[in-house]
């Protein structure tokens, strides 16, 4: 056979979920098994240009991971910020329920992993040291993106602290 022949060979979903799901830094450190099942329970969805993945306001049902594409950060009708490939949105929902303070809208066309509260914290809550590592790694992010927005204070475009 012809080397050019040959079929490309793709990462499989379920794969792919898990890697993205290994490099997230909240799941940094997980067992394989218990990331190896989220990455089963996670969704796939890809998003159009101009499509938003959720609504400022809406529920906030889990986190949404970048696999490929990059996504804007809406607040009050303007851009705040992007999501490129390897990122991830709400977290925190993967602990509670909130209500979205943001629009997560496509700017190219995105695929990303969707990470439903109601499928990965029963998971989380039977591995109770997972649990508190990966709610510990939240808290840090949170805090470490309110040292940041506290740093820049003085940008005019910047919104206040977050949950400090």
């Amino acid at each position: 056979m012809i080397l050019s022949e040959q079929p490309e060979t793709h990462e499989c979903e379920l794969d792919c979920n898990l890697r993205v799901l290994r490099d997230l830094p909240f799941f940094s450190g997980q067992p394989q098994e218990l990331l190896r099942v989220m990455a089963y329970l996670c969704e796939r969805e890809t998003y159009a240009p101009g499509q938003a993945a959720f609504e400022a306001g809406q529920p906030a049902e889990g986190a949404v991971a970048v696999i490929t594409g990059t996504m804007a950060i809406e607040r009050g009708g303007r851009k705040v910020g992007t999501l490129s490939t390897g990122m991830c949105a709400g977290g925190l929902t993967l602990l509670g329920h909130y209500r979205w303070l943001y629009t997560l809208r496509a700017e190219t066309a995105a695929d990303c992993l969707l990470l439903h509260r109601r499928r990965i914290l029963p998971q989380l809550v039977a591995q109770p040291a997972s649990l508190a590592a990966v709610a510990r790694e939240l808290a840090e992010s949170v805090v470490y993106w309110d040292l940041q927005r506290l740093e820049r204070a003085a940008d005019g475009d910047m919104y206040g602290p977050g949950l400090l």
